[in-house]
């Protein structure tokens, strides 16, 4: 059964780590989470509405319904030992509201007061031109905009954003931790837990810090009905500035697997640099941290093996990265036993707008497919998607929030019918040009 999935608890994961000082972009898993981000994105199927609730500060709830093509449902709890999310309303905004109020009752004329406002906005940004002689370059003005979120700043206008974090945004990069930056004393943890009484499954997780630069996770689902089955993982993690390591455990198949990651260069001055050039007020500093900024280079590999299928993979994988102004990174993965090489390029054209490709090639079959993407911030409100490969087809999405809901439309087209001249071009499996289509709104309380 296609089932829809919502983003609540996956941002609160991401929330989770961030508050604890744990660099996600830092493992093997997520060596091209950048290029993902816009080739691999996921649409909505059918029609689903979902509300992610904070119970408490340190339990949320969420439930998910959807009602076409088939009626499905799932409710989830997750706690936390740390606050994770809470909507908030800006400081500034609820300061503009209650003074307009005052002088409302006062007799005083709005139209004064936001002249006001407007003719000081003005002085300001005048006397920052010419004091800072470097904002005067288009380009440098819109990355100074380009500043960091405090990961407690969570109002709805920040919502879109904070959802998407896993994306290619350099704010969102810059904003991860180094780690032990969130005084993790080992005692941090995580508990998730979701039934799906369609599916008759239920699926959970732990996630326990054993101290700044390690952690444990168990996860496990559990399928009731004539067959009944229980599968497990376990993983171990270690997350260093320098390396990185996971070792993971599945009953499904008996299943090892070793992942890890290293990092060449000064990865601490490299962050701290980033953080500099992103937060530091004064902005004509920042032509002189952008040249100091060197690239960053890491390999990585993994290795599994199925005891119960006798058989097992490997891979292994290099990474270019350079970050500021703009970002840029080029990846390169190889699977030997299977005869494949993964290429992919991302490129940051705009600070709101981001590019990507890859190539796969498998030198066994001499089969290869080329995916195209291209990932649009069109405003606070609004994200559009669209990407192309030779083999999927045409897929788009469209993320728009309104106050604290979040509404997705995405579009897939079926491959070998864009650029047919006729019908009769079109293979028979493939006469439906829509493939899916679907809507999703998830309000966040």
């Amino acid at each position: 059964m296609v089932y829809t999935t919502s983003d609540y608890f996956p941002f609160l994961v991401r929330q989770f780590h961030r508050k604890t000082g744990w660099n996600e972009c830092n493992s093997y898993a997520t060596f091209r989470r950048t290029s993902g981000a816009i080739l691999d994105f996921g649409i909505p199927y059918g029609l689903s509405v979902s509300t992610g609730r904070s119970v408490s500060s340190h339990l949320n709830s969420q439930l998910v319904f959807s009602m076409v093509p088939g009626a499905a449902s799932s409710i989830g709890y997750m706690a936390a030992s740390r606050p994770l999310f809470a909507i908030q309303r800006r400081p500034d905004v609820e300061v503009i509201a209650e003074k307009s109020k005052a002088e409302r009752q006062a007799g005083v004329g709005f139209s004064s007061s936001a002249e006001t406002i407007g003719l000081e906005t003005t002085k300001q940004s005048y006397s920052d031109i010419i004091s800072n002689p470097v904002l005067t370059d288009p380009m440098e003005t819109m990355l100074s905009k380009q500043v960091q979120l405090p990961e407690d700043a969570l109002d709805s206008q920040s919502l879109l954003q904070h959802i998407r974090a896993g994306a290619w945004k350099c704010n969102w990069n810059i904003g991860d931790q180094t780690q032990g930056a969130g005084s993790n004393n080992g005692s941090d943890y995580l508990m998730v837990a979701q039934m799906y009484p369609s599916l008759a499954s239920i699926t959970g997780s732990y996630v326990a810090r054993r101290s700044s630069t390690s952690e444990l996770m168990v996860s496990g689902v559990s399928v009731a009905g004539p067959h009944p089955d229980l599968q497990l993982v376990f993983q171990h993690s270690t997350n260093q500035p320098r390396w990185s390591s996971e070792t993971t455990f599945g009953t499904n198949g008996r299943l090892f697997g070793l992942r890890g990651l290293y990092n060449f260069g000064e990865n601490e001055a490299l962050d701290s640099t980033k953080r500099a050039y992103h937060n530091r007020g004064g902005q004509q500093e920042r032509p002189e941290l952008r040249e100091g900024l060197a690239g960053r280079l890491s390999i990585g590999g993994e290795v599994y093996f199925g005891a119960q299928e006798a058989s097992g993979g490997i891979s292994a994988g290099i990474r270019y990265r350079h970050e500021l102004p703009l970002l840029s990174e080029l990846t390169c993965v190889l699977n030997p036993i299977m005869g494949h090489t993964s290429l992919t390029w991302t490129r940051q054209l705009q600070p709101r707008i981001c590019a990507a490709a890859r190539y796969d090639f498998n030198a066994f079959s001499l089969s290869s497919e080329l995916a195209v993407g291209v990932e649009w911030q069109l405003d606070q409100s609004s994200i559009a998607k669209v990407r192309w490969s030779d083999s999927q087809g045409l897929r788009c999405l469209v993320d728009t929030r309104f106050s604290n809901m979040v509404f997705s439309m995405g579009l897939d087209l079926c491959p070998n019918t864009i650029g047919a001249d006729s019908v009769a071009e079109v293979p028979s499996g493939m006469k439906r040009i829509v493939r899916s289509f679907g809507l999703q709104l998830q309000w966040f309380l």
